[in-house]
């Protein structure tokens, strides 16, 4: 399966260019931070594009990812009279905790996410855009898609949260999370198996078969622990569980165009959730188009490159470049 309209860098590139992409990410890029309540500030990167930019993409990302994350991304965009921004709701990146002092992921309501992202987006007089949500920022993207004022042009989604990839039954964690998510000396405690940050060693982890932007993703958080972000709440959990439960029953069509592309062997996210939510929209008035790559875990933007370059070229040419 070929792309070839735009390409990425391979992580071989990445190698030889990291000291041009760290100075390009600290000098070239503008840093926004919006204020929303007195209390509370939303952080925003920007990749400036030129006058008349051929697109503006709007980019949501996962939990727990952060502003550098997206530097290798945004090199390559550089030169692609794109511009871009990159949106942190509350609690991600440089923007505001919820909980003060905490690196908790903790939410009470899931729509403050969504109302985060339609701020910025009138802060910034972002009217015309494409939109590319990864993971936790697909499940945010398509409740904007829904419920946003003003609608992207496209939509991506890379892994989207649809269904945590646990194994118990749809009902039961729908019940115990709800339970827990809303007790008081539980809502604000982390889950079962949740804790605050710590970096698990590349060879056990779920997330990216690609040992080199594994461990710069982890060495940035290691030189900036306080950007660090731990485990979810309960709360968090319960009301991630309501929206996905939500979208899914809820009686809407896509009118807009969507792709979705699904990880593999993600064992983060449910892929076979994401694909049935999908298939709800097959007759819809614009149906998704849809795509799965076969042995992908969930971290499209830091996969190897087999993984990396089908999910991200395909997406962006979607979006941008035409194919």
């Amino acid at each position: 399966m070929a792309y070839a309209k735009f390409t990425l860098s391979t992580v071989t590139d990445y190698a030889k260019n990291i000291d041009a992409i760290e100075e390009f990410y600290k000098s070239e890029l503008i840093f926004h931070k919006l204020e929303r309540t007195p209390e509370l500030t939303l952080s925003a990167v920007e990749l400036k594009g030129p006058k008349k930019p051929r697109a503006t993409l709007v980019i949501i990302p996962g939990r727990a990812e952060i502003e550098h994350k997206y530097a290798e991304l945004l090199y390559n965009l550089k030169r692609r009279s794109v511009r871009v921004l990159v949106l942190f709701v509350r609690g991600q990146g440089m923007s505001t905790r919820p909980i003060k002092d905490s690196p908790k992921c903790h939410i009470t309501r899931f729509e403050d996410y969504t109302e985060d992202v339609a701020f910025m987006l009138e802060k910034l007089e972002i009217r015309d855009f494409v939109m590319m949500g990864f993971s936790m920022g697909g499940l945010i993207s398509l409740d904007y898609l829904k419920h946003g004022p003003v609608k992207p042009q496209k939509l991506a989604l890379l892994a989207p949260y649809l269904w945590p990839a646990v194994n118990v039954p749809d009902a039961l964690l729908k019940l115990f999370v709800g339970v827990m998510g809303r007790l008081p000396l539980t809502k604000t405690a982390y889950t079962v198996h949740g804790a605050e940050y710590q970096k698990v060693e590349f060879k056990d982890n779920i997330h990216s078969h690609d040992p080199f932007r594994y461990e710069r993703y982890h060495l940035y958080y290691a030189q900036h622990p306080d950007l660090a972000l731990g485990g979810p709440t309960y709360s968090f959990v319960e009301q991630t569980v309501l929206k996905q439960q939500a979208l899914y029953n809820s009686a809407w069509d896509f009118t807009t165009p969507v792709l979705c592309v699904c990880a593999g062997d993600d064992r983060v996210v449910s892929t076979p959730h994401c694909l049935n939510f999908m298939r709800k929209h097959d007759h819809d008035i614009v149906p998704p188009q849809v795509m799965t790559i076969p042995g992908a875990y969930h971290d499209l933007l830091n996969e190897a490159d087999q993984y990396r370059q089908v999910a991200l070229t395909r997406a962006l040419n979607f979006l941008i470049f035409g194919a």
